[in-house]
């Protein structure tokens, strides 16, 4: 593992995000190596390692509850120690989810593949200018290492920092899987790079970018001082703009995130070793898709939330579908769908003559057309909601 120098070069995230870009990816079913040996389904595995997940999370529950409690204690008198400075601390709602659910923890485990979930415990603050870089330099990370809170290390892979937008010097021979260990911070602001020299040398790195729905905030992770060598729970810390910010992150959470993150629940998986047309284009409309709700609702939810919370604007951008958006979102599902059969059409046809395999992909493809349509009634309600509050709003939409 090698720790060396780094310089912010933001042309090298476009040129790989390019090369990104260009790979051809398919789609195949979830256990086609397995269907192909005709062996067995390993389907009921993931229950069962969910199951055993979630079991040891509720039973460190009560731990993991006393252990929030006084993290929240911690951060309340930061906020109040830091008022003037434009900290405060809402608890009602760092109290509606301190804890990750056994569910949300396990799924989390199952979606990555690591048992490592490093936000078990989280709380946020809000900052009503978080691109001032020295409020949290020189205040919030000081203020909790008196209180015996330090900044947790992390392991960051030399691509991870490629999409940061940094480079290693070019006479170093590195490969992507190179490893840095560098504090948990990620500084997920728009522009940040502007304010770099206002953060300590060894946090120069921590400096990312907003999320494509265009939420922006700053995650850390601290642990406590005194466990550092052992096994420490890690606590996050978000931190944003404030009470508007954290309602629309609410919103658009339930209205758009979690719909569109089911796509991953899909028994068809990303295969980049292969090439499929129909997969292909199975991809493309649901990039059509989460394009569509994430410029339409999210980016404006997020920017009307900032502009109140930073800038005490109160106008706000209008969230609304027409027809002919609407016309467009039920087209993408449609040609979606037919990918999705086509592609276990085609599975199907060079599966193995016993039965087994084709018995396997018949239950994907049920699996996958339910959750599609679950989808898709989930997002047409979002579509409701927002065209529902905007007729409130203006009558004449």
């Amino acid at each position: 593992m090698k720790i060396l120098p780094l310089m912010p070069n933001v042309q090298v995230y476009n040129s790989a995000q390019s090369n990104t870009l260009n790979n051809r990816m398919v789609i195949q079913p979830k256990f086609a190596q397995t269907l192909n040996h005709d062996t067995v389904s390993f389907s009921s595995s993931p229950n069962k390692i969910s199951d055993f997940v979630a079991k040891g999370v509720s039973d460190n529950m009560e731990r993991l509850q006393r252990i929030s409690t006084t993290y929240l204690d911690i951060l309340e008198s930061v906020a109040s120690k830091l008022k003037d400075d434009g900290v405060s601390f809402d608890r009602a709602y760092c109290e509606l989810h301190p804890i990750k659910s056994p569910e949300s923890y396990t799924a989390k485990v199952m979606r990555s593949g690591s048992f490592k979930v490093p936000d078990a415990i989280r709380a946020t603050l809000y900052l009503k200018n978080p691109y001032d870089l020295s409020i949290l330099n020189d205040k919030i990370i000081p203020e909790m290492r008196k209180r015996g809170y330090i900044l947790a290390n992390t392991e960051i892979t030399l691509e991870k920092l490629l999409k940061r937008g940094y480079l290693t010097p070019p006479e170093e021979n590195l490969t992507p899987a190179n490893t840095y260990i560098l504090p948990d911070l990620d500084i997920r602001l728009e522009d940040a790079m502007d304010n770099i020299h206002q953060l300590s040398p060894e946090l120069k790195f921590s400096i990312s970018k907003p999320q494509k729905s265009g939420y922006e905030d700053i995650q850390m992770r601290f642990i406590r001082e005194f466990d550092k060598k052992k096994n420490p729970i890690q606590h996050e810390l978000i931190i944003f703009f404030g009470p508007n910010y954290a309602k629309a992150k609410l919103i658009e959470s339930e209205k758009v995130y979690e719909n569109l993150r089911k796509f991953d629940e899909l028994n068809l998986k990303l295969n980049e070793k292969a090439d499929n047309p129909h997969a292909q284009k199975a991809n493309r409309y649901i990039g059509l898709i989460q394009k569509m709700f994430t410029g339409k609702v999210s980016e404006k939810l997020f920017l009307n939330a900032k502009n109140k919370d930073l800038y005490d604007i109160t106008e706000e951008i209008p969230i609304h579908f027409n027809e002919t958006d609407i016309s467009m979102f039920d087209g993408y599902f449609a040609g979606l769908k037919d990918r999705v059969a086509s592609c276990y059409k085609e599975a199907k046809k060079a599966a193995s003559p016993s039965g087994l395999a084709t018995k396997q992909l018949n239950n994907d493809y049920r699996h996958d057309r339910t959750l599609l349509k679950k989808i898709q009634d989930n997002l047409h309600d979002t579509i409701e909601y927002f065209n529902y509050k905007e007729s409130l709003k203006n009558p004449e939409v």
